[in-house]
């Protein structure tokens, strides 16, 4: 076999890479797919740690497999002697990694003031939630991660006193929200029955009076009861394009107008940064502006599907994960006028692109 060329050869293989998976990746992404490689860990930590669209990073990998660069190990990946030569002749090293271990690099501490109240009781009841299923696209976040996206908002003056709806919440954001007592108003929208039924019952159990939920497939216009009606909005939009249109566009056309705010979550897994400039440059255009960014803010618990997702497929190692390894950027958002968002009926597959990996 030819001796690898260093970052001639790294820049070949990543136009091949490109070729195959038809994403539009950058020669940064090819650099971080080898770094994650370094990190000695499972694959799911290989990946989490590499911030590559899933796609594009699982086909560079078996490229780097096929030229006798890369082997599996056990439940990881790792250099073989030549690979371990081309990686230095490359100049690459393994990503650092200063993870506050105490918040989980969100800066928070929902142990604190009025939050440490709610904290046992949220996760008692998030204990009982439905499990995330394939239909939908599901997956939650931890409920660590749910209490400091609460903290977060809170501290920016989005909740005390605000109305705040919720557009899909296996997250149980909205019941989060209502035993803080913050906020005068939440609504929860879900197209999942089963889900709606749980947060009601939680509504009944709780008496959480300012809280109520029901079934809407966002795909549908929005009832006018609920258009230009919020102070805040909160979701977790599916990743295709358009779906994240969907979501974050029923988000916008609840909100009141100057000064509203709306947060949800983005990945690298799904997302290409192509794919965030352009949903950036939505939100623009819809009159918002990005205040906040927080990388990997948001952790999500391990669903149950794994083995039925499109990406198991391209895995060069099938091994379940045993830990945390999607995760994703918050968002929040700012509304400097009225947004311009048509509440009109959306045709389409909100859930699938060519980025998407865990539907």
């Amino acid at each position: 076999m030819t001796k690898p060329d260093g970052r001639k050869d790294l820049m070949r293989l990543h136009r091949k890479a490109k070729a195959l998976s038809r994403l539009p990746a950058t020669r940064r992404d090819a650099e971080r797919a080898v770094a994650a490689v370094l990190s000695g860990g499972s694959i799911w930590s290989s990946i989490r740690l590499s911030q590559v669209p899933l796609r594009y990073l699982t086909t560079f990998w078996n490229l780097m497999i096929e030229e006798g660069l890369l082997k599996a190990r056990g439940d990881g990946l790792e250099l073989t002697q030549e690979g371990k030569h081309w990686v230095t002749s490359c100049n690459i090293d393994r990503p650092a990694d200063f993870n506050c271990r105490r918040c989980d690099r969100t800066g928070l501490d929902s142990r604190r003031g009025r939050l440490s109240t709610v904290r046992e009781m949220f996760i008692q009841i998030a204990s009982q939630r439905p499990a995330a299923i394939r239909k939908y696209d599901q997956g939650y976040v931890t409920e660590e991660t749910t209490l400091a996206r609460l903290a977060f908002a809170w501290e920016k003056g989005d909740l005390t006193g605000k109305d705040v709806i919720v557009l899909g919440d296996d997250d149980l954001v909205s019941v989060a929200l209502a035993l803080s007592g913050v906020c005068r108003r939440i609504v929860a929208l879900d197209i999942d029955q089963r889900l709606i039924g749980f947060i009601n019952r939680t509504v009944r159990s709780y008496g959480l009076t300012n809280l109520e939920a029901m079934v809407q497939d966002l795909r549908d216009p929005m009832p006018p009861s609920l258009v230009s009606q919020f102070d805040t909005f909160f979701c977790d939009p599916t990743e295709s394009f358009l779906g994240f249109q969907v979501f974050v566009g029923r988000g916008l056309a609840c909100l009141k107008g100057e000064g509203s705010a709306g947060y949800f979550g983005l990945t690298r897994v799904e997302s290409s940064l192509r794919k965030w400039q352009r949903i950036q440059r939505f939100l623009l255009s819809r009159g918002a502006v990005i205040t906040d960014i927080r990388d990997r803010f948001h952790q999500y618990a391990n669903w149950g599907y794994v083995e039925e997702m499109r990406s198991w497929d391209w895995l060069p190692v099938k091994v379940l994960p045993e830990e945390i390894w999607y995760e994703s950027a918050l968002y929040r958002v700012e509304l400097l006028r009225k947004p311009r968002v048509a509440n009109e009926k959306v045709s389409g597959d909100i859930f699938t692109d060519e980025e998407a990996a865990t539907t």
